[in-house]
């Protein structure tokens, strides 16, 4: 069986779809209503910054828009150590990803999302506790261990050029470390900008395949769109797609491009696709 096959059933027989830079009522909903998995929002420096009134009402929202029988709990999000704790300590990076995906899925609606990017602890944790979210990114050069301070999940960025290699410790630093992070996303590395994500750029999905090629789940963001999400995980095999810039329109998230990338993510014939354990 290859690594590909063995990954199969995370999500079901789908892709995971991450639709990041809400900052409306009626995006998230148009969102959830489509079948996204996440719904991100921007708390660090951005066009798309979503202040914490906003984000609380976009909370409060998805989470009675609960859709009825879905399965799982709608209790507050299982904390990193909850996620841990079902994990032998010894597990290897693939066995250890996989686990983190499993039981963050474990959910009868979208989770909620935030964004930082080299912002404080306190800050952080403030904003999970005040929303409340369920997941944290962290999209900076943050070091990983700052994950192991967040009381929720976290998805870690690594960002993505042509010298990237999952062989060299100095171009994938802690990308597998264990017991850190509990997602992995690569994202495209935007020379000349301090801002990075939400740039529309692509990065060569043939890098990403080499670490769906080792069995580890990830997201894969980076200049996705309707038009090219199903060749992204064709190529990619990504276990989930996150996308922002992608389904705007002059900026403004478009509800019938939402619609579009999570059907063409989804839609996917099942052995064209990495979408699960």
């Amino acid at each position: 069986m290859t690594a590909f096959n063995q990954i199969q059933g995370l999500a079901g027989s789908r892709a995971v779809v991450k639709i990041c830079g809400v900052r409306t009522v009626d995006a998230a909903v148009a969102a959830a209503e489509a079948g996204a998995d996440i719904i991100g929002m921007i708390f660090a420096p951005s066009p798309r910054l979503i202040d914490v009134p906003t984000a609380q009402n976009i909370a409060e929202t998805v989470r009675k828009g609960r859709v009825p029988d879905a399965g799982g709990s709608d209790e507050y999000v299982a904390t990193s150590q909850d996620v841990f704790a079902c994990i032998s300590s010894e597990a290897a990076p693939k066995e250890f990803f996989n686990s983190c995906c499993k039981k963050i899925l474990e959910r009868g609606r979208p989770l909620l999302a935030g964004v930082f990017q080299n912002q404080s602890l306190e800050h952080i944790i403030e904003v999970v506790q005040s929303v409340p979210l369920d997941l944290v990114q962290l999209h900076g050069g943050e070091p990983t261990s700052m994950a192991r301070e967040i009381p929720v999940p976290v998805i870690k960025v690594f960002h993505i050029d042509d010298s990237f290699s999952l062989g060299d410790e100095a171009s994938s630093g802690d990308l597998l470390r264990t017991f850190r992070h509990s997602l992995i996303l690569l994202d495209t590395k935007v020379a000349g900008t301090a801002q990075q994500g939400g740039r529309g750029v692509s990065f060569d999905w043939t890098i990403a395949r080499r670490l769906a090629d080792m069995g580890v789940p990830f997201l894969m963001a980076g200049g996705l769109t309707p038009e090219n999400v199903a060749e992204a995980l064709a190529v990619g095999r990504p276990w989930g797609v996150d996308v922002s810039s992608g389904v705007e329109t002059e900026k403004v998230k478009d509800q019938k491009k939402i619609r579009a990338f999570v059907n063409g993510a989804k839609c996917l014939p099942p052995d064209n696709q990495y979408g699960s354990v």
